[in-house]
């Protein structure tokens, strides 16, 4: 009798892909699907019984929950996450959610409704769901988000010590003469990314002799629209009043760039302008935008592994910290 790794190879496909033929799950391509599909109808292929029995009771799904729809930065992330459980014989199944929706509750019901095996989650503040995320009884990850803090024992996490990285774009702006530095961020939430990264920032500062005027701190969304209204209002203020902007993200210090230059100024000739993240389209934008990178290839790539770690019972709590550089652009220009 024929096996599913058979029709696996017949079709030039994983066994996962095979699976989600069999299953009806999305996210196969349709010539993919009927490759497989006239595979399994030339060789008579039958799914065992017993194990599709089973598999009402237990799963090779792994859900990984995206917060957020038109996340620029999460997306060749969620590609990678994909890629990588894709040659696995994991499942992945992606689940966007909106910005304000639960993450949490969200993977609950998915975890009961598809009987995954492990948790991936983009997006997000999981500090203030310590715990409801300790509710969730198979292993989680968290992708870009620390889980040190978390009383759950069964969450692990891949992302960047978002404290340094804010440190290095400071560090860069006041090595290049900059005194009057703004910052563009989110809601600064308890032990979020946003407050780790404002922290960073702050103290940076404050170590060079930099007192940080709250009033420099300029909320907005992680995304174009609000930034440009946000930096808008800020500008309509005051027409000059900083030399120098950290945004918390890319598509911040891109949507902060369009209100600068609708105000009359430039960038980077009157306000430089420092991005995070390293997205693609930064190096598009003109000017080119200097930003703090992160590794998103290495991010997916430790979040897939980890995560089957974790549900084989290996490295469960292991948190990973990964590095970040400053890439360079044309939006920061020496002020001395």
């Amino acid at each position: 009798m024929i096996t599913i790794k058979e029709v696996a190879k017949l079709a030039g496909v994983s066994v996962s892909t095979v699976s989600r033929v069999l299953n009806n799950l999305p996210d196969v391509n349709p010539q993919t699907r009927e490759a497989v599909r006239g595979v399994i109808a030339a060789t008579g292929y039958v799914p065992n019984a017993t194990a599709r029995t089973l598999k009402q009771t237990s799963t090779n799904i792994i859900c990984v929950i995206v917060k957020g729809f038109q996340n620029q930065f999460f997306a060749p992330i969620v590609e990678g996450i994909q890629f990588f459980i894709d040659k696995t014989d994991y499942i992945p199944l992606i689940h966007y959610i909106d910005e304000s929706a639960d993450e949490v509750t969200a993977a609950e019901a998915l975890v009961a409704e598809k009987k995954a095996l492990g948790v991936i989650f983009l997006g997000g503040s999981p500090s203030s769901k310590a715990q409801s995320i300790a509710r969730i009884k198979v292993p989680c990850v968290l992708a870009t988000m620390s889980a040190r803090d978390l009383a759950s024992t069964n969450t692990s996490s891949v992302c960047v010590d978002d404290f340094a990285a804010a440190g290095k774009a400071i560090e860069h702006l006041v090595g290049q003469g900059h005194r009057d530095i703004a910052i563009l961020g989110g809601r600064r939430l308890d032990r979020d990314l946003v407050w780790n990264r404002f922290e960073g920032a702050r103290q940076c500062l404050a170590e060079h002799d930099l007192a940080f005027d709250d009033s420099r701190y300029i909320e907005s969304k992680f995304s174009f629209e609000d930034a440009y209204r946000s930096i808008a209002a800020a500008l309509s203020r005051n027409n000059k009043p900083f030399t120098a902007l950290f945004a918390m993200s890319d598509i911040m210090a891109i949507g902060a760039c369009r209100a600068i230059f609708d105000h009359g100024l430039k960038v980077p000739d009157d306000v430089s302008v420092i991005g995070f993240d390293g997205i693609q389209i930064g190096r598009y934008y003109n000017p080119t935008l200097t930003s703090v990178r992160q590794p998103q290839d290495e991010i997916a790539r430790r979040s897939a592994s980890l995560i089957i770690q974790n549900i084989k019972g290996i490295n469960i709590g292991h948190n990973i910290v990964l590095d970040t550089e400053i890439v360079i652009g044309d939006s920061v220009r020496p002020c001395f």
